[in-house]
């Protein structure tokens, strides 16, 4: 049975992403291959799909399609601002991925909820710590889609390894969204309670993210680390 693959190319024109917000989306080819035929979309550069994010936010460091599985005829675009604002409250620029609907206006981008919450806390000789650190970890620095599944990371997330002495690291954290955007779950692969004093070293796990050719479609993460 022939099957039909949907595949993309784009040509990324930034503008001002660090200070004013700005996305634009230049060259787009959809590509059908069908039995007999060969169907294709272009969207020009010369009058190219802007969107906006907040100023300073670094809106668009990264940036994928997405094709819901409910809707295989409507394709949006997936923005990382790995320094924007969100609502998790006591929480500094943790990062966010907006949704933006194409073709869509500046203004159409939504911030997409993948973690409403505070950092988890200990209690360290009767006072209430955090355990991690979820503020200016960098969350949309790399974000990728497959099949209406997203993960999206935050390589700079903190996590105390050292409890009593409140030592951190850079381990990094993912988060997985399925059934659109309906499920999130997070995944952190050098996240752990090891009281080593060495503690995770800088893993950074989400720096970079992409999902395996294959049928399960699993998630590759690449990570740096500099524990000994």
């Amino acid at each position: 049975m022939l099957r039909s693959l949907l595949s993309f190319r784009m040509e990324r024109v930034w503008n001002c992403a660090s200070s004013a917000g700005m996305f634009m989306l230049g060259v787009l080819s959809v590509l059908w291959p069908a039995p007999n035929r060969v169907w294709s979309f272009n969207l020009y550069a010369e009058h190219p799909t802007v969107y906006s994010g907040p100023d300073g936010s670094y809106f668009g460091y990264s940036v994928d399609f997405y094709q819901a599985s409910t809707e295989r005829n409507t394709i949006s675009v997936l923005v990382g601002a790995p320094k924007a604002n969100t609502s998790q409250p006591g929480i500094v620029e943790a990062g966010a991925i907006y949704y933006c609907p194409w073709p869509g206006h500046p203004d159409s981008c939504k911030q997409i909820p993948f973690d409403n919450s505070n950092n988890r806390m200990i209690k360290v000789n009767g006072t209430r710590e955090p355990l991690e650190f979820k503020s200016h970890q960098w969350f949309g620095a790399s974000v990728r889609t497959h099949k209406g599944k997203v993960v999206a990371c935050a390589p700079l997330y903190h996590w105390r390894t050292v409890k009593r002495e409140g030592e951190k690291d850079p381990v990094g954290t993912c988060y997985v969204a399925v059934q659109n955007f309906s499920t999130y779950a997070e995944y952190s692969p050098c996240r752990t309670n090891d009281p080593d004093p060495e503690g995770q070293g800088f893993c950074q796990a989400g720096f970079s993210v992409d999902f395996t050719k294959v049928k399960t479609a699993e998630c590759i993460m690449s990570f740096t680390s500099t524990k000994s």
